[in-house]
């Protein structure tokens, strides 16, 4: 990672921090300006790195936490007009998530600049890598707004456990709960169009739409799950606590889906994630 590219990075990461301490003093016009003035610089450090490495930022998992990192805050930035009240929740949630990605990639992975392998040389598989970051920024908003929904609602949980009027209820849980259950429809879209290349690009390499590889399995299996998310609240009216638990449970396998299959020993699976940490196998 050249200098230029570490100094927008840190430039970056200042600006990200900014935001979120004006977000939390209540000046959240301010820290939205912070945001994406962050972005600005991000992106110019990903711009860099495209530029001399000649690919967009697909391979290596501190390329991952870049592009993922990047794509969760741009996803709060376009949320400013449209959640209303919840934005400053948004930053103050998301912009912590955004800074321990970046910090996993540059503490824990090789940040030098690699060429592509031949087999990832099509735009087959940047479109794929894009629509898997436009579904894991949702995903990770999502996840952030049942935390809080779990957090804020625990009184009335134990309330209702005793059998006593509910206390301290807060009308903005149910937007809450209503804007995770949107984000979490657009990420299963992308989710879906990401698996759907992915498999098409399978049947290029290697004649089939379908291996029985781990990537492919866990990705699988969260796309199940998130049907099945979408599909107890439509029909069996799952909401509110209930489907914050859900959701919580879902993301962890969406989490290791994207962070996880790093650590697969080196064979197990096609896909290519760090070539250094897979040679200490």
């Amino acid at each position: 990672m050249t200098f230029l590219e570490t100094l927008s990075l840190a430039v970056a990461g200042a600006l990200y921090l900014a935001a979120f301490f004006l977000a939390r003093s209540g000046l959240v016009r301010y820290g939205f300006f912070g945001l994406v003035a962050g972005l600005v610089f991000q992106l110019s450090s990903v711009a860099m790195r495209w530029v001399g490495v000649g690919h967009p930022p697909v391979f290596g998992t501190y390329e991952a936490t870049l592009s993922a990192s990047w794509f969760l805050l741009l996803f709060v930035a376009f949320s400013y007009r449209s959640v209303h009240g919840s934005f400053r929740l948004l930053v103050l949630t998301s912009v912590p998530m955004a800074l321990l990605l970046l910090l996993y990639g540059l503490a824990f992975f090789n940040t030098e600049r690699m060429p592509l392998t031949i087999s990832e040389l099509s735009l087959w598989v940047d479109f794929h890598a894009l629509f898997s970051w436009l579904a894991f920024a949702p995903f990770t908003l999502a996840f952030c707004l049942s935390g809080f929904y779990l957090w804020a609602s625990r009184s009335d949980a134990a309330s209702a456990g005793k059998k006593t009027a509910p206390v301290n209820t807060q009308p903005q849980l149910a937007i809450i709960d209503e804007l995770a259950f949107r984000y979490i429809n657009f990420g299963f879209v992308n989710h879906t169009v990401m698996f759907a290349l992915g498999s098409y690009y399978s049947s290029i390499l290697f004649g089939t739409w379908w291996r029985w590889d781990p990537v492919f399995s866990i990705s699988l299996m969260a796309w199940l799950m998130l049907g099945l998310t979408i599909h107890l609240r439509l029909f069996f009216n799952w909401n509110g606590r209930r489907a914050a638990w859900l959701f919580v449970t879902v993301f962890s396998v969406i989490n290791f889906s994207y962070w996880g299959m790093v650590f697969l020993t080196a064979g197990s699976t096609f896909h290519i994630f760090d070539v250094d940490l897979k040679l200490q196998h």
